[in-house]
């Protein structure tokens, strides 16, 4: 193969869409619908997060994730969490296990 060519994951590159596929579908159900009854907001704003957080370690560019973080921060802010709170779900956290996918 040439040099300039090169081979795309097809696992990290689906695992990647259906992180964003999740972290989407989540929000839009949250500005729309809102919380289920015995949903907790922070775990779902944390798993949003987490979306965000996998989907770069499965190589998608910053650029593409940009638009979701400035909406997940609105809604949060929206919601009335402070500054900080909304800091640090934008804020990557060390991968305790270095990998994420189960099958690596």
């Amino acid at each position: 193969m040439p040099e300039s060519e090169s081979v795309i994951d097809i696992k990290k590159t689906l695992k990647a869409r259906q992180l964003l596929d999740q972290f989407d579908i989540n929000l839009t159900r949250l500005k729309k619908v809102g919380l289920h009854k015995d949903e907790d907001e922070v775990d779902t704003l944390e798993m949003l997060s987490s979306c965000l957080e996998e989907a770069i370690e499965n190589g998608t560019e910053t650029s593409i994730l940009q638009s979701r973080a400035n909406q997940l921060a609105h809604y949060a802010l929206e919601r009335g969490y402070e500054q900080h709170e909304v800091e640090n779900l934008l804020t990557m956290r060390p991968n305790p296990n270095g990998k994420r996918l189960p099958n690596d």
